[in-house]
């Protein structure tokens, strides 16, 4: 971190230390809190090609300490309902439903006794796959045939990765993270093909499943602090799919989990950040009369209830109670 952005850091948590102590902003308020994956060890979930969608278990602990002390933590349905109390209400989310999500994030929450709603792709319920990202990601960073990989995507034109050091450091981290960055933004058709290719992958590296298991999700149902929801079928976005595969997607999803579940969420969550009006139609000609966003600021009565915002934690802004609540006034 240069001088720069070490005095703005700095800036931002001394400011919200400071705005912790008004009370006013937060009364009545209600938001959700969206996560993805919570990993056992800080140092691998801090590096750059993690740290945007990942969170240690020291900084997750932390940030909901710091939550608890400035809201109320309560479930989904309690926090979509207006309220007049001093403190906000805040739920957590999390989405995809990761494996690590029983192994570590479960815990703690029945630790501090805190609800979560999950939100599940179900195209990898008990199947071994995981998202691109993942396969390409950390089959690269652990040096996992790094040349399969490389040569899997150049054979079928695709952006060629940094081949990997002799020693992976933070250097080749940052370089990773503008890679993934880079087919993140590919046009829908490479993307499509891009998972294809993963599936294929994470097979023949021999990567462990990443999701959770049907059995992990009906004993976490039963535990009670912890439901669960659909989130189609893939992991893409719904926008750059047309109208009838997304109804496929949120047809399915919605199926598979209400045989898995006893008593799954009536709410549906996109895998985009901010989905159309034409996205947001689809899904709702398919019976979802609530269905959440991938990223917004706080709730209130004039919010679309197709497209409830949500507000996306990154491990910097979980490390530090100041620049949390800074970041969390900031989406007022």
């Amino acid at each position: 971190m240069n001088g720069l952005n070490l005095a703005q850091d700095l800036a931002q948590r001394l400011r919200g230390h400071w705005r912790r102590s008004l009370v006013e902003p937060l009364w009545g308020r209600n938001a959700i809190v969206v996560l993805q994956r919570v990993l056992p060890s800080e140092a691998e979930a801090r590096l750059p090609h993690r740290a945007p969608w990942c969170l240690g278990i020291d900084s997750f602990e932390r940030l909901l300490i710091t939550l608890s002390e400035v809201s109320r933590l309560v479930s989904l349905p309690t926090a979509m309902q207006m309220h007049h109390e001093p403190q906000a209400r805040i739920a957590l989310t999390f989405d995809a439903g990761w494996r690590d999500n029983a192994e570590v994030v479960a815990p703690l929450l029945e630790h501090y006794a805190i609800p979560a709603s999950i939100f599940i792709s179900t195209g990898w319920l008990g199947r071994r796959r995981s998202a691109w990202r993942e396969v390409i990601g950390e089959g690269l960073w652990q040096r996992q045939s790094p040349a399969t990989i490389h040569s899997a995507l150049g054979d079928v034109g695709l952006p060629l990765p940094p081949l990997p050091p002799a020693h992976p450091d933070t250097a080749y981290s940052r370089a990773l993270l503008g890679y993934l960055n880079q087919l993140a933004c590919l046009d829908a058709t490479r993307v499509r093909r891009l998972g294809e290719i993963a599936d294929h992958l994470h097979a023949e590296l021999g990567q462990p499943p990443q999701g959770l298991d049907p059995f992990s999700v009906r004993r976490l149902e039963n535990g009670g602090l912890i439901r669960f929801g659909a989130r189609g079928v893939g992991f893409d976005a719904f926008e750059s799919q047309s109208d009838e595969r997304i109804r496929w997607q949120v047809r399915r999803s919605r199926r598979e989990l209400k045989r898995l579940c006893r008593d799954p969420l009536p709410v549906f969550a996109y895998p985009d950040d901010r989905p159309s009006v034409r996205v947001q139609q689809v899904v709702n000609r398919c019976g979802v009369q609530t269905a959440l966003a991938g990223s917004g600021g706080w709730l209130s009565h004039r919010v679309n209830p197709l497209a409830l915002p949500r507000i996306p934690i990154a491990q910097p802004i979980a490390q530090s109670s100041g620049r949390l609540f800074d970041y969390l006034l900031g989406q007022l």
